[in-house]
């Protein structure tokens, strides 16, 4: 698959501040959602990122208040959704669950569209 950008950066639809991006990896040229991954939801996000989540970047120079979380659907295989969280002090938690193929869907169609950034509910 050609890339349609080097990147898609995902966007919070509340706060608007940039999360997350979709670009096409290089090893295997599949596309793939980026971010802070801390985990699964099966535990509490602060047991995870600690009393102030919306602090917690997670490394690597990336936002704070913006995860990806592993969301195993009963029955599914592990890796088959994850949620995107947005913890902002300006607004309650927000997530996304998606999918890899509405990843793949929404990367091809920002292509199209002539864009560089979507939102959470684009994907």
């Amino acid at each position: 698959m050609a890339a349609v950008f080097p990147v898609v950066v995902v966007e919070c639809d509340r706060c608007r501040r940039p999360g997350w991006s979709i670009t096409v990896s290089e090893v295997t040229g599949a596309v793939v959602l980026d971010g802070a991954r801390i985990g699964d939801d099966l535990r509490a996000l602060p047991v995870m990122a600690g009393g102030r989540p919306h602090r917690y970047a997670g490394g690597g120079g990336r936002r704070a208040g913006a995860f990806i979380l592993a969301a195993h659907a009963p029955g599914g295989m592990p890796g088959d959704r994850e949620k995107l969280v947005c913890v902002g002090r300006r607004h309650p938690r927000y997530e996304r669950v998606v999918t890899a193929s509405r990843v793949a869907r929404a990367y091809l169609e920002a292509g199209r569209a002539g864009r560089s950034r979507i939102g959470m509910r684009d994907i």
